[in-house]
């Protein structure tokens, strides 16, 4: 069962083996109509160096499960999402993730986060407003959400990796492509991976997650 704060429940699972230095921390986001276990599930095949803290969304999805979003108009997305859709899911998760953080003494200096699909989109959201400040983003077959582009850019820059298949029926990659392209206009580190497959995360999109979080955590450490 998961364990349960304040808020929302979540699941964790802390490093498996020993680093010199303080361990990165990904904060995993699921997708609609999904929970915490669901995302976990890849828990086995991700670093063990990593402490993995996995939420479950804010709404009951009328899909089963839950989901990060208020209901809106999902034939119409871009024109009719807002931020009221995502205003209350944003200020619990922010809330949540900040004190697990002061809860476990971890600097944002080692914080990841990793979201699939409306997942995905949430970290988008976190990563832009400002109040987090994640070392870095995955986003992962997932939406831009359109309010990010009238924000003012955070003065903390994360670096994001976007990946997206390319046989999702779900979401266009051009929704991953427009994440990256955004980013980089803004003057973020950001890099677009894309891969055979459907909706869904694969095996060679985890590597390189593995890869990608390895790679920025020893740069964070030289710092």
């Amino acid at each position: 069962m998961p364990k349960t704060s304040p808020i929302l429940p979540y699941l964790e699972r802390k490093p498996q083996i020993e680093t010199e230095s303080a361990p990165p921390v990904l904060v995993l986001l699921h997708g609609r109509a999904a929970k915490a276990e669901t995302i976990f599930s890849i828990e086995g095949l991700l670093s063990p160096a990593l402490h993995i803290l996995s939420i479950r969304a804010t709404y009951d999805s009328p899909r089963g499960e839950f989901e990060w979003f208020a209901p809106y108009d999902y034939d119409h997305p871009l024109e009719s999402f807002s931020e009221e859709h995502f205003a209350e899911s944003e200020h619990i998760l922010t809330n949540e993730i900040v004190q697990l953080l002061n809860e476990r003494n971890i600097s944002q200096d080692n914080l990841f986060l990793g979201g699939f699909s409306q997942g995905a989109a949430m970290c988008h959201i976190l990563s832009m407003r400002g109040v987090l400040k994640p070392s870095g983003v995955i986003a992962m077959s997932g939406f831009f959400p359109r309010p990010i582009l009238q924000w003012h850019i955070p003065m903390h820059r994360s670096e994001y990796l976007i990946t997206h298949g390319t046989r999702d029926s779900i979401l266009p990659t051009s929704e991953s492509i427009f994440a990256n392209d955004f980013y980089l206009r803004s003057g973020c580190n950001s890099e677009y991976y894309e891969y055979n497959g459907r909706h869904k995360m694969s095996i060679p999109m985890i590597e390189k997650v593995n890869s990608w979080i390895s790679d920025r955590s020893r740069s964070n450490a030289l710092r």
